[in-house]
C-alpha cells in the first residue's frame, strides 16, 4: 500500500497539478494508495505518523515536496520499521534527491519508485536542543547555511523563482548577501564523545547524511546516504572575500583543502557556539540556539527509489 503525503503548495502550486497527475497513472495501474494532503506547518509529522501505524503488511510512505516535506515525513516515521520510505522531489533545493539521483522530474522518480530501482538503507538524522528532539533525513547545520535557508524561506519572491523552475537560484542570491553579513564566533566541537576541536571563528558548520545542501552545494564530496556516517563541513576564520570566490567551487566539491575548511564524519556531533546562532534540519529553521547535538539515529529505515 502506497501513502502519498503530497505537499500540494510545494513549488507555489505545482505539488497539486503533479499530484493529480500521478493519481491518473495510479488508478490506470489499478495500484493501491491513499493521498495525504499536508495543510499546515508540521502537518506531515502527524499524517506520516498515521500512515505508518495503520494495518498493512507492506507499507510505502512517499514524501511528495521539498526537504521540509523529508524532515517531517521523518519526524513521523524514524521509529517505524516496518515502513519503507519514498521520496518525489518538488522543492526548491532537492538536496536530498540530489545526492541519491533522483530525478527532479516527476515521471522518472514516479517510475522509481514503482519499479523498486533501488534499494537503500537509512539512519534518520537526529538534532537534539534545548530540550526538543527533531529529525532530518539529508542535512543540519549551524550558522551561515540556517542563515540563508531562513533568507530564502522569507524572499518574497521565492513563489516566483519555483514556478519558474529556478528554485536553487534563491539559495544563491541570499547566500550572496549572507557571504558579507553573517558573524563569524568562536565554537567547540566534540565529535562521538570523544574528539574535541575548537574554532575561533566559524561561519557555518553543517552534517550531512550525503554531499549535498543549500540548493546543490556539494559541501561534503565524500558523503553517502548510506554509509552509516553523518559528514561535517567547518568554515573557520575566512574573510568574506575568500568565502565568496570560495562558494562557486563548493558546487562541485573543489573547496576541500582550502585552508579554513575542515571536513570531519561521525556519528554524532555535540556543538557549542559562544553566540546563538540560527541551526535547521532540512531546511526547517529551529531558530537561534548555543548547544545543539546532531546524530544519526542506530535504527535505520528502508528506502527505494
Amino acid at each position: 500500500m502506497y501513502y502519498f503525503i503530497v505537499n500540494p503548495r510545494a513549488k507555489s502550486g505545482k505539488g497539486q497539478i503533479v499530484w493529480n497527475n500521478i493519481e491518473r497513472i495510479l488508478k490506470r495501474r489499478h495500484i493501491p494508495y491513499e493521498a495525504l494532503y499536508t495543510e499546515h506547518k508540521a502537518h506531515g509529522k502527524e499524517l506520516a505518523r498515521e500512515a505508518a501505524e495503520r494495518d498493512d503488511d507492506h507499507k510505502i510512505i512517499v514524501a511528495m515536496g521539498g526537504d521540509g516535506t523529508i524532515a517531517e515525513v521523518m519526524e513521523g516515521i524514524w521509529d517505524h520499521r516496518d515502513v519503507t520510505f519514498a521520496y518525489i522531489p518538488l522543492g526548491s533545493g532537492n538536496d536530498f534527491a540530489r545526492g541519491l539521483g533522483i530525478s527532479s522530474n516527476w515521471k522518472k522518480a514516479l517510475k522509481g519508485l514503482l519499479n523498486e530501482e533501488h534499494h537503500i538503507h537509512i539512519h534518520p538524522g537526529r538534532l537534539e536542543f534545548d530540550g526538543k528532539v527533531r529529525h532530518f533525513g539529508g542535512s543540519m547545520g549551524i550558522g551561515f547555511d540556517a542563515a540563508v535557508c531562513d533568507g530564502a524561506n522569507r524572499l518574497r519572491f521565492k513563489k516566483f523563482f519555483n514556478w519558474m523552475g529556478l528554485g536553487k537560484f534563491t539559495y544563491s542570491g541570499v547566500a550572496m548577501k549572507h557571504i558579507f553579513s553573517s558573524s563569524c564566533d568562536k565554537m567547540k566541537i566534540r565529535l562521538d564523545g570523544k574528539e574535541v576541536h575548537c574554532f575561533k571563528h566559524v561561519f557555518f558548520m553543517c552534517g550531512l547524511n550525503a554531499k549535498y545542501e543549500g540548493g546543490g552545494f556539494m559541501f561534503t564530496p565524500d558523503g553517502e546516504m548510506d554509509d552509516d556516517y553523518l559528514h561535517i563541513c567547518l568554515v573557520d576564520s575566512i574573510p568574506p572575500l575568500k568565502r565568496l570566490l570560495l562558494l562557486p567551487k563548493a558546487l562541485v566539491g573543489k573547496h576541500v583543502g582550502a585552508k579554513g575548511i575542515y571536513q570531519f564524519k561521525c556519528k554524532k556531533v555535540e556543538i557549542l557556539s559562544q553566540e546563538p546562532k540560527l541551526i535547521h534540519g532540512d531546511g526547517e529553521v529551529y531558530g537561534k540556539v548555543k548547544k545543539l547535538t546532531a546524530m544519526l539515529e542506530e535504527e535505520t529505515i528502508p528506502m527505494v527509489y
